[in-house]
């Protein structure tokens, strides 16, 4: 549920955020569903570089209040209150780097392509979980997953026979391109309905010949987002139903 106020106050904000909250509870009672307030992520993202004058009231979920956080989870996916995805990168490279260094202890038990299987099935699903979210992040952090798969391709060259050629591993930036371009062809070409979201409008043709011209067919209209949308305060609340599902709840405040 989104919901954007016009209010210039941020206590009315807040005030009717609780209300819906607390609409939304009576729903769950109703229909048999808790909503359990330590499984709820409530987070504020704002780009104003200096905080508000006036504190921010508490946000209460059946009566129980709900700090802010510097970032949440959603579905396994890191985001900080700046919308940036540093801290997930980080944590993946973190994440994958203890991975490799379990397959390290084993490398003695395992020829390469066992080790090619394990960093396959342990490692690289890992750095390439839901990649087309926080691929735009800064190429400096991206640069830590390379490392890792830098490392696992050393490992491999030292465990493979004299006579035989290592495995070459593909670019973790290319794989990341190629998943982008086969997502937007699914979208503008074949019109999946699950991604009609996405879908963007071509361009339209020139009135006149230009070299551009021959290219124009095949360019999209991607809208950017306003100044005024983002300088105000957001707040995000999310509740956790379990690990398949969740409910997502979407606040925005106008710029104060």
């Amino acid at each position: 549920m989104y919901h954007r106020t016009e209010s210039d106050d941020p206590r009315k904000t807040i005030a009717h955020i609780n209300q819906v909250l607390q609409t939304t509870v009576s729903w769950g009672r109703r229909w048999q569903e808790d909503f359990a307030p330590e499984k709820t992520q409530v987070m504020q993202d704002s780009r104003r570089h200096r905080t508000l004058d006036t504190p921010i009231p508490i946000i209460l979920l059946d009566g129980r209040p709900l700090p802010l956080l510097a970032s949440i989870s959603i579905l396994g996916v890191e985001v900080n209150s700046t919308l940036s995805f540093i801290g997930h990168v980080k944590t993946i490279a973190r994440r994958a780097a203890g991975k490799l260094s379990c397959i390290k202890r084993v490398s003695h038990l395992v020829d390469s392509q066992g080790i090619t299987a394990l960093y396959a099935a342990q490692v690289s699903s890992l750095m390439e979980y839901t990649a087309l979210t926080w691929s735009p992040c800064l190429p400096s952090y991206l640069g830590l997953l390379d490392k890792v798969q830098n490392t696992v391709q050393r490992l491999i060259r030292l465990k493979a026979p004299p006579d035989q050629l290592s495995p070459s591993m593909q670019p973790l930036q290319q794989r990341r391109d190629v998943t982008g371009l086969c997502v937007l062809f699914k979208t503008q070409k074949q019109c999946a309905p699950q991604l009609a979201a996405l879908r963007q409008p071509w361009a339209q043709p020139y009135g006149h010949t230009t070299r551009a011209a021959i290219t124009r067919n095949f360019q999209l209209i991607i809208s950017f987002a306003r100044t005024e949308t983002f300088s105000g305060p957001s707040f995000h609340a999310i509740h956790e139903f379990g690990t398949s599902s969740f409910s997502r709840h979407s606040f925005t405040a106008p710029a104060l």
